[in-house]
């Protein structure tokens, strides 16, 4: 949990969770003992084409479709095969999506996915399908902690595998 915590403290301290440009999410992986943790922020706007609560029918379609494929980080991501990680643990955070008050008049969804590797060491990389499900998302900007360091860096359609 120490890396955990750290990580979430430089993101915090940086910025980069906390900054809202439409187009760019934000992305935190950590690895820790056997753990492999992935902190996803995304601007509403990005995952269903407006930032408030849905109005109509067809927004509501719109946001239980987002829901659900939020509720299944198979579809977004795919840590390396020789990790052999298993999902454990996930929560998602989409207050104007659930009918709740956006924050800093934004309105942000986070996902935090927590995975348990039998071969934490095989860990080595992350492929993301993130853009192809969201296809307003341009980019993921990447901050990535764990036993072989820190690294940082950026996702996108074309370049969809984060290694360290």
């Amino acid at each position: 949990m120490k890396i955990l915590a750290a990580l979430c403290f430089a993101l915090a301290s940086s910025g980069a969770l906390a900054q809202h440009s439409h187009g760019v999410g934000q992305l935190g992986i950590v690895v820790e003992n056997d753990r492999l943790t992935l902190l996803l922020e995304i601007p509403q706007h990005d995952l269903v084409g407006f930032e408030r609560a849905a109005k109509t029918a067809r927004e509501q379609v719109t946001v239980q479709a987002t829901l659900e494929k939020l509720g299944q980080p198979e579809r977004l991501f795919t840590p390396a095969a020789a990790g052999q990680c298993v999902l454990a643990e996930k929560s998602i955070t989409a207050p104007l999506l659930t009918g709740g008050q956006a924050t800093g008049g934004h309105g942000d969804v986070e996902a935090r996915y927590v995975y348990r590797c039998v071969q934490p060491a095989a860990l080595n990389e992350l492929r993301t399908s993130v853009n192809k499900e969201f296809p307003r998302l341009r980019a993921l900007t990447v901050s990535f902690a764990g036993a072989k360091g820190q690294k940082a860096g950026r996702l996108d359609a074309k370049n969809p595998v984060f290694a360290w």
